[in-house]
């Protein structure tokens, strides 16, 4: 159960790590929070400044203008002095003629002209600079050039900047003042709700750290966030649910190689141990007949359980070549006819396959072994192909009593015998897990079908394999007799 304290210690290292991750995605948040309300503030504070000065400009534009009116109508005369007094929207007016000399202001005008700006006669520019001479307040401003008559004049309006500067300095004070607050807000805030979102995982770490090997049936908690860590739990569990099956299968696995290793063990121990009392030596008739044929099984069994964990660690290793399926059939065929346990049927077709022979061979060697031990009279071995899938498909069927449709999913388990069903319990009970193996590894699958169309009863094994090429669909494929 290494693996199990691995993946154990690994969570467990990765969920103390909980704490800190929490301290991270506070900073980090609260540091961008920051970043964006600074950046807030600074563009908030640019645009009030632009509106302040587009207001500013407003009011002296409407004030000039209102005055470049009159005097264009009816001169410097008709501009009452109502116009030029304060309380009518700006705080400084000057009229100026084309000498340069202030002809009107309003009554804390300056007599020198607050601005050179001379725009070309019907059109105004903006300005700004100081109130008064003396005066450290600045001003934004506009001025207008009207004509009346022969006669030019400029008119000055403008308005002390100082109120909305101040009131800028005010909301940029105030934003210093608070942004500090809603920094520590907004961090405190993703402190509480990341320690929220990683709560469920530290119910988790607690369960984790309660799972052991001598119990993989209990499962994490699954919160009903919806979130990754819901997902995370979902995929734990079903990894445990994985852990607990193959630790069963471990443990089931090692227990029936004990028992099947133990018989032969027994019997070849228990003649030497005969010999060995009785000071009788052991007579070749039973080794022949007993010890070599267990010894054999033993053999046999070890290199079938070597494969198959081989297999489990690594996958099977192949020599992959380019195969004539036919010529393994034809093989296997002849050598079924030879051991005379049943009569053989075979119908093949030229098929050529990608894999390695040798495997292919050992694979079909024990579904032809199985399907013997339980034949009544016939063994059939059927070659075809299917064009819309470019596979190979090897039936291999038998007339025996057959399988339960409720037993074909444990049948290819390690170490499975169905000895109701099936007349014969010989065996180690690798044959077919091993055939599985072999056909996974070269791409393919091994399953069990309904029984042959010409048998009544019985048990059809299919093994199909990927095509190597196309196969020679030219005739109609017969079946081939083989020579003895």
């Amino acid at each position: 159960m290494k693996p199990c304290r691995g993946l154990a210690a690994g969570i467990r290292a990765t969920f103390r790590r909980n704490q800190g991750v929490r301290v991270r995605s506070t900073i980090v948040g609260t540091l961008l929070v920051a970043i964006a309300l600074v950046i807030g503030a600074a563009v908030m504070l640019f645009m009030l400044n632009r509106a302040d000065s587009r207001e500013m400009y407003n009011t002296t534009g409407y004030h000039t203008y209102e005055i470049a009116k009159l005097i264009r109508d009816g001169g410097i005369a008709a501009v009452p002095s109502e116009e030029l007094n304060e309380g009518t929207g700006a705080d400084v007016i000057q009229v100026i003629d084309d000498r340069g000399q202030v002809v009107a202001r309003s009554s804390n005008a300056p007599t020198v002209p607050l601005s050179s700006a001379h725009p070309p006669a019907g059109q105004s520019v903006d300005i700004e600079g100081r109130m008064m001479p003396g005066n450290d307040d600045r001003f934004c401003g506009t001025v207008t050039t009207v004509v009346h008559g022969t006669d030019e004049f400029r008119v000055v309006s403008a308005v002390s900047a100082e109120p909305y500067r101040r009131g800028l300095v005010n909301t940029a004070i105030l934003l210093a003042v608070e942004l500090p607050f809603l920094v520590l807000l907004a961090g405190f805030a993703i402190y509480h709700f990341v320690g929220r979102a990683l709560r469920p995982v530290g119910r988790i770490t607690a369960e984790v750290n309660a799972i052991t090997a001598s119990d993989l049936s209990r499962r994490v908690p699954v919160p009903a966030t919806d979130d990754e860590v819901t997902r995370m739990a979902t995929t734990m569990n079903a990894m445990l649910e994985r852990l607990e099956r193959s630790h069963d299968s471990h443990l089931r696995f090692v227990g029936d190689a004990s028992h099947e290793l133990r018989s032969p063990l027994t019997t070849i121990v228990g003649l030497l141990d005969l010999a060995d009392c009785t000071a009788t030596p052991v007579d070749t008739e039973t080794v022949r007949t007993i010890l070599l044929p267990e010894a054999r099984r033993m053999q046999h069994m070890v290199e079938d359980l070597l494969l198959l964990a081989r297999a489990d660690e690594n996958g099977l290793p192949l020599r992959i070549v380019e195969v004539d399926l036919d010529d393994v059939v034809v093989a296997e065929a002849r050598r079924l006819r030879s051991l005379g346990m049943a009569a053989v049927e075979v119908r093949v077709v030229p098929i050529r396959v990608a894999g390695d022979p040798d495997k292919l061979a050992r694979a079909l060697r024990n579904l032809t072994d199985n399907a013997a031990r339980y034949a009544s009279s016939t063994i059939r071995l059927d070659m075809s192909v299917d064009d819309t899938t470019a596979t190979a498909r090897l039936a291999v069927a038998d007339d025996g009593p057959g399988i339960a449709s409720e037993s074909r999913d444990v049948v290819f388990d390690r170490f499975t015998r169905l000895g109701s069903d099936r007349r014969n319990a010989s065996g180690s009970g690798l044959g077919l897990s091993i055939a599985r193996e072999i056909a996974r590894a070269h791409g393919g699958h091994l399953s069990i079908d309904d029984p042959h169309p010409d048998f009544e009863h019985g048990a059809t094994f299919v093994i199909t394999l990927p095509l190597a090429s196309a196969p020679d669909t030219t005739s109609e494929p017969a079946p081939v007799a083989l020579v003895e």
